[in-house]
């Protein structure tokens, strides 16, 4: 009898296995379903800013931000009652899952109502929680608290003036770029920009002793790496509530990128400028001359090539075939008699097709190069 009844339990555990397990599978599900459906809360702390429309669509940075029309008003504070406050603590509910998938993602939370207030004659306004945009599917299901429930927003009306930009006025971030930027080419567009912000603020800008304005230079993408450009920004523009109503744009030329060379150059002196009753007596105490070039470009890669090669006669013939030191000696004015010894400065130039195609810029001295010329006995 006993194993009779030890045989039915047995056979009753095994009859029937797959409706069996359709029911585990089953009761699985719906734990999981109900386990899903339980509420769970989390605590987050925001800090609280004031954007513009464009910037309540970017990226998330994890704050609760409250957009404002910048081309009427600007933000001042916010205030719980009579308190400033600079954050929010949110509180989260709703199904585990949920509130789950919020505690692992960045997430901002918006309000955009007051794009459409009428500021006019207003300066402050209030929100709470009902306020909250929250289309976004992390928040579906998701009931949202604010701690402190109402805060108060003040604002001001924007004030706009034109400011003068200039080097003086702008630091001038150099970076790759440092001992390339030509100075004198510098041009700001527009020059005169305007600055939209608090009436305060824009006319403590004005008496500031650091310069308000910082450009870091980029790559502009001209030929040959000899253009820069830069947005000018407003130095503290978020601490100031100030910004510019056109984004101006710095561009500057740039000096090609350099290879200082070291080479013996002939040196040619140019008298025409003298009665010639006097031409050809005044000449170099050398012929040539050890000076330091600086070459850049195509130039420079057919130095660097010559200076490398094994044949170092080839680098010398080069030289005596394409550059020059160039002295000049001008007409005496009246009256005056050339003595015989002058020291007048050279300059470097290059001859052939080389004086055609090279620039300026790309072939120059490193230094000043003053050559001694005798009087001929």
């Amino acid at each position: 009898m006993k194993d009779q009844g030890r045989r039915g339990w047995l056979a009753a555990i095994v009859a029937d296995p797959w409706r069996k397990l359709a029911a585990v599978l089953l009761a699985t599900m719906l734990w999981a379903f109900v386990d899903s459906r339980i509420n769970q809360r989390i605590q987050r702390t925001l800090p609280l800013a004031f954007v513009g429309q464009q910037q309540a669509a970017g990226m998330p940075t994890g704050r609760l931000a409250v957009a404002l029309p910048t081309d009427r008003v600007v933000g001042v504070r916010f205030l719980d009652g009579e308190r400033p406050v600079d954050r929010a603590d949110v509180v989260l509910s709703g199904p585990r899952f949920r509130i789950a998938a919020l505690e692992r993602e960045a997430f901002d939370l918006q309000i955009t109502r007051f794009l459409a207030l009428d500021w006019s004659e207003r300066g402050s306004a209030e929100f709470t929680a009902a306020d909250l945009r929250l289309d976004q599917v992390l928040f579906k299901d998701v009931a949202v608290e604010l701690r402190p429930p109402a805060i108060r927003i003040e604002v001001t009306a924007v004030a706009s003036t034109p400011v003068t930009l200039s080097l003086d006025s702008v630091e001038l971030v150099e970076g790759p770029f440092a001992g390339r930027w030509r100075r004198d080419t510098v041009v700001f567009t527009p020059a005169r920009p305007v600055v939209l912000g608090k009436a305060a603020e824009i006319d403590a800008l004005g008496k500031r002793t650091d310069k308000p304005f910082r450009a870091v230079l980029t790559g502009g993408g001209g030929a040959d790496d000899r253009l820069a450009s830069a947005e000018v920004v407003v130095v503290d523009a978020e601490k100031h509530g100030i910004r510019f109503a056109t984004q101006p744009l710095l561009t500057v030329q740039l000096r090609p990128r350099t290879a200082l060379f070291e080479l013996d150059v002939p040196i040619v002196v140019d008298d025409r400028a003298l009665p010639e009753a006097l031409r050809g007596r005044w000449s170099p105490e050398a012929q040539s001359r050890l000076v330091r070039v600086q070459a850049g470009g195509d130039l420079r890669s057919r130095l660097v090539g010559l200076q490398e090669s094994v044949d170092k006669a080839q680098l010398a013939d080069w030289v005596t075939e394409n550059l020059r030191l160039h002295v000049h000696l001008p007409r005496p004015a009246n009256g005056v008699v050339l003595g015989p010894e002058l020291d007048l400065k050279a300059r470097l130039i290059l001859l052939g097709p080389l004086s055609a195609t090279v620039d300026r810029n790309e072939c120059l001295l490193d230094e000043v190069v003053v050559v001694k010329l005798r009087q001929k006995t």
